[in-house]
């Protein structure tokens, strides 16, 4: 976890001043290898693995798989070996919320998110304003998937430390998107250059999971940074 001080910030594609409360943030999203202490230490079994399918791309186009879950990222034949440092994806907003009460903390805001991801001083990617390239972060399919976390630190990095806030998989808020549905932040591995933006923002239902989508931490802050 990072602390990001309390204080304002510029918010959103038109810069907008918020204050936002001091509170700490996953430096990372969460990882297989993070989950899966979770699933064993509770016996979980997440949405898509109770529906028994979830959403995949499958290098041409996206179908729902049958047996896809967070263990099985390409469907029932496919495993996560090897991918303990990548993080955890398909994770329904109710699956992220689940975690993070176990684990004794909570999603972030997207208010939150957001000024952890672009510092207070209205820059359009965490690193700055240059457009990415594949040394700064994960998107547009160059990797063909997920990456493990940290891969593009500290070039990738956002001025309060953390790791693929562009990017890699889209992260889940605890924030209402305005007529239905939650509000998921960051991009991922499989969109265009332009949803990595710090003020882009995604739309997602709380049963929705696919292997584009993850989650972090966040906490309120116990003492002063």
């Amino acid at each position: 976890m990072v602390c990001v001080p309390a204080g304002p910030f510029l918010m959103g594609d038109d810069k907008r001043q918020v204050d936002v409360d001091e509170f700490w943030i996953g430096r990372a999203p969460v990882t297989n290898a993070e989950f899966t202490r979770f699933t064993k230490a509770t016996g979980y079994q997440t949405t898509a693995e109770e529906r028994g399918d979830s959403r995949v791309w499958t290098g041409s186009k996206w179908k729902t798989a049958k047996g896809a879950n967070w263990r099985h990222p390409q469907g029932a034949e496919s495993n996560i070996e090897g991918l303990m440092d990548h993080p955890v994806v398909h994770i329904s907003w109710h699956d992220a919320v689940t975690y993070v009460e176990w684990i004794g903390k909570r999603l972030p805001t997207e208010t939150e998110w957001e000024k952890a991801a672009r510092g207070t001083d209205g820059r359009e990617y965490p690193w700055g304003n240059e457009e990415p390239t594949p040394e700064l972060c994960n998107f547009g399919r160059n990797e063909g998937g997920t990456t493990p976390v940290g891969r593009y630190s500290p070039q990738g990095d956002s001025p309060n430390g953390c790791v693929d806030m562009a990017g890699n998989v889209w992260e889940w808020t605890a924030s209402d998107y305005e007529g239905g549905g939650k509000v998921l932040r960051g991009g991922s591995w499989y969109d265009v250059s332009n949803s990595a933006r710090s003020a882009n923002r995604g739309r997602g239902l709380s049963n929705d999971s696919s292997n584009y989508s993850g989650f972090r931490c966040a906490r309120d802050s116990a003492c002063s940074c």
